[in-house]
């Protein structure tokens, strides 16, 4: 027999779909007493009475689930969404270039001529630590005026502000009572790279 086909596992399956998954149930059974019934060499008139009684039931069960979906959509069950591997995008990308560590930076050291003593202490001192490269460069007047140097100042973009936050700190200890290399924000761009400016 056709019933005989699905086990009560399968049918409590339905069960998870509401009064749909139970209206279900009710058409299969009602079709499997139908289907019993029929095959007897005479039919039993209180039985048929029942069954129909239950195919009434099965089809207000029926109407009921379709004008509760119809009325409430988003109660319908939702396929569980499989997760997928993705490949980074270019602005995940740029976050992680941004937020990841820096293994080493490039850190030039501009000096006025009076001022080279104190430019050289400042390489040694940074030249202890693994993630610097340091060089000096003496600051001529024309590059001093193009670049509109005042005073001795360490100079970062938007994203290395905590990279010239740890190289001011590391170094403020070098400076003379009158000299502070203050932090100054650039917009021009150039990755893994702080200057500082030691004036006069």
């Amino acid at each position: 027999m056709v019933f005989a086909q699905f086990q009560v596992s399968e049918l409590a399956e339905f069960l998870k779909y509401g009064i749909s998954g139970l209206s279900a149930i009710a058409f299969i059974l009602s079709f499997f007493l139908l289907n019993r019934e029929s095959s007897r060499p005479k039919p039993r008139p209180e039985m048929l009475g029942s069954i129909r009684m239950f195919m009434g039931l099965t089809l207000v069960l029926g109407l009921v689930s379709g004008i509760a979906a119809i009325m409430n959509p988003e109660s319908l069950p939702k396929p569980e969404k499989t997760k997928t591997t993705s490949t980074p995008t270019k602005k995940a990308s740029l976050i992680n270039k941004i937020t990841s560590p820096r293994k080493e930076w490039e850190i030039e050291i501009f000096y006025d001529a009076n001022a080279k003593p104190l430019a050289k202490q400042l390489e040694e001192e940074l030249g202890a630590y693994k993630d610097y490269s340091v060089k000096t460069t003496l600051l001529s007047a024309t590059k001093k005026k193009a670049f509109k140097i005042t005073r001795s100042q360490i100079r970062h973009e938007l994203v290395e502000k905590e990279a010239a936050m740890q190289l001011q700190k590391r170094l403020t200890k070098l400076l003379p009572q009158d000299v502070s290399l203050n932090l100054k924000q650039i917009t021009s761009s150039s990755p893994d790279y702080l200057s500082i400016f030691v004036c006069d």
